[in-house]
C-alpha cells in the first residue's frame, strides 16, 4: 500500500534519503513486524530468507505557505490513505500546523475521486481545528459531491521529548490535547501519539512501530483490534462525551484563558513570531538611531585646538578664555547626545 504523509515541520522518517529538500520525498519500507522495519535498496541483492520488495511505501510532503499543493498531484500512485504529522512540542505551533495541512489536503481531494474510508470532504470542509465550542464558525462551501468524496485519514501527533512542570505550559498541552480529539471526531479521522523511546505515555505508540502500525492501518482500515492502534483514538471510539466534559475542563487555565470561549489561536497565539518579529523591528530601529547617533556625534566632535602663545597675565585675554571654554563645552555636547540616543535606544 501507498501512504501520503503530510507534514510541515517534522515527519515520521525511516530513510535518510527521504530528508532530500524540496516538496516531495519518497521512502519504500519493508514493514514485517514490530520494530524490524527495514529500508528498501534497490542494490540489495536477494538472498535466503531475505525479503528485496517493500511493502510499503510513504511519500513525505512537505506543506509549507510558500509551496502550492500542485505538487502532491505529481505522485503517480492514487491512494486514499494519508497521514498529518504534527509536532506537539510547541504548543502554540500546532494550528498552524493542522491549518496548512488541513487546507493543502482539502485542495487536493477536490481533483481526486477515492470513495473509499471514514473521513470525507464534507466533514473536511465543515470542521476548523482550534475552534472553540462558543466560537463563532464561518460556514464552508461545499459541493454536493463532497459527502462521496472519503480518504482514510490518520493524525500522527509527535509527543514532546521532555516534560515540563511548569502548570500554565502543562495546561497549554492539555489544551492542544482537546482540540486534537475534538477535530479527530469532528472528522472521523484516526488520532495516534508518538512517543520517542525514552518516554512512557498512555495511549502512544513508539516511533520503531510506525512503519507496521501505517502498513496494518493501510490493509485493514481504522480497527481498534489492529496491534498498533490498540493505543489509537479511531473513529469508533473517540468518546465525544468525555472530549466535551473531562477534556474541555482539564484545559482550562484561569486568568489566562477559557476553552470554551477561546479558540486556540487566541488562547496560545504563536509567540515566538511574535517576538521574533518584534526583536526585527527593534534591530531595524536600533541600527538607524546608531547611525544618526554616530553622525551627530562626528559632525559636534571637538576640534584640537592650535597652539598660541599664552600671555602671563593671570586672567588671560578674552580669547584665551574662549579657547578654554570650548573643549568642555564640546565634551558636554558630546554627553547631552549620547544620553539623547541612549534614551531612545531604550525605548
Amino acid at each position: 500500500p501507498t501512504l501520503i504523509q503530510l507534514y510541515s515541520k517534522k515527519s515520521v522518517t525511516f530513510d535518510p534519503n527521504a530528508q532530500v529538500g524540496g516538496v516531495l520525498a519518497y521512502q519504500a519500507l519493508e514493514a514485517t513486524e514490530p520494530g524490524e522495519t527495514k529500508l528498501f535498496d534497490r542494490s540489495h541483492k536477494k538472498s535466503k530468507g531475505e525479503i528485496t520488495e517493500p511493502n510499503l511505501g510513504v511519500w513525505n510532503c512537505l506543506i509549507t505557505t510558500s509551496q502550492l499543493v500542485d505538487g502532491l498531484l505529481k505522485i503517480p500512485e492514487p491512494t486514499n490513505n494519508y497521514c498529518f504529522t504534527v509536532d506537539l512540542s510547541v504548543p502554540s505551533s500546532v494550528e498552524p500546523q493542522i491549518s496548512l495541512l488541513h487546507n493543502a489536503l482539502v485542495r487536493l481531494l477536490i481533483h481526486q475521486s477515492s470513495t473509499t474510508g471514514s473521513t470525507s470532504l464534507l466533514a473536511l470542509k465543515k470542521a476548523h481545528f482550534g475552534l472553540a465550542a462558543k466560537d463563532k464558525q464561518t460556514e464552508a462551501a461545499a459541493a454536493e459531491s463532497d459527502e462521496n468524496c472519503k480518504i482514510n485519514l490518520m493524525i500522527c501527533a509527535l509527543l514532546p521529548t521532555t516534560v515540563t512542570t511548569d502548570y500554565q505550559e502543562t495546561q497549554a498541552h492539555n489544551l492542544v490535547l482537546y482540540h486534537l480529539r475534538k477535530f479527530a471526531a469532528e472528522i472521523n479521522a484516526t488520532l495516534l501519539f508518538i512517543r520517542p523511546k525514552e518516554t512512557e505515555e498512555l495511549l502512544s505508540v513508539p516511533l520503531e512501530m510506525m512503519p507496521f502500525t501505517w502498513y496494518q492501518w493501510c490493509n485493514n482500515g481504522s480497527s481498534a483490534e489492529i496491534t498498533g492502534l490498540k493505543k489509537a483514538y479511531t473513529p469508533d471510539n473517540h468518546q465525544t462525551d468525555l472530549i466535551e466534559t473531562i477534556l474541555l475542563r482539564n484545559a482550562q487555565c484561569p486568568g489566562q484563558w477559557d476553552a470554551e470561549t477561546d479558540s486556540l489561536w487566541k488562547a496560545l497565539p504563536m509567540k515566538e513570531e511574535i517576538e521574533e518579529n518584534i526583536k526585527k523591528e527593534k534591530k531595524g530601529d536600533d541600527g538607524w538611531l546608531q547611525q544618526l547617533r554616530d553622525s551627530v556625534e562626528s559632525a559636534t566632535a571637538p576640534h584640537t585646538p592650535k597652539t598660541k602663545s599664552s600671555n602671563s597675565n593671570s586672567g588671560g585675554t578674552e580669547g584665551t578664555k574662549k579657547s578654554k571654554a570650548t573643549p568642555s563645552s564640546s565634551k558636554k555636547g558630546e554627553a547631552d547626545v549620547s544620553s539623547f540616543f541612549e534614551n531612545l535606544l531604550k525605548k
